[in-house]
């Protein structure tokens, strides 16, 4: 199973990611969109050093095929994402709301709506 990101709606989130959020140089006016305090979002941006975007995808494709079974020669393709950051039980954590479809033979087959958590490097659920 391969992952589609045809119009860069996935890279598109994990630049977001990456510059906003993990460099830093957001977190404020992040911080002021979503209300919540700026303290906890630099606690998110120190735990997601080193994020690893190629981790995440072969998280992702991992828990995308646990969940669903797959004919051979199926595709993820991606049709749209959702981010933001929010906070659960005083710890901030990016909330991805991923939107794919499962492509056979160049056909949807069936459409997959996921919500991700990202609190950290290693904690992706």
């Amino acid at each position: 199973m391969q992952i589609i990101d045809k119009y860069g709606y996935l890279e598109n989130a994990l630049d977001y990611i990456n510059r906003q959020i993990i460099s830093g140089r957001g977190l404020l006016k992040i911080a002021k969109k979503a209300g919540i305090d700026e303290g906890l979002l630099k606690n998110l941006s120190l735990s997601l050093r080193d994020f690893s975007e190629k981790e995440f995808l072969s998280v992702l494709q991992g828990k995308i095929e646990d969940r669903h079974s797959f004919t051979p020669g199926a595709e993820i393709e991606i049709s749209g994402i959702d981010i933001g950051v929010e906070t659960q039980k005083g710890k901030a954590f990016i909330l991805m709301n991923l939107i794919c479809g499962i492509v056979v033979d160049e056909e949807e087959e069936d459409k997959i709506k996921m919500e991700i958590k990202i609190f950290s490097k290693n904690n992706i659920r």
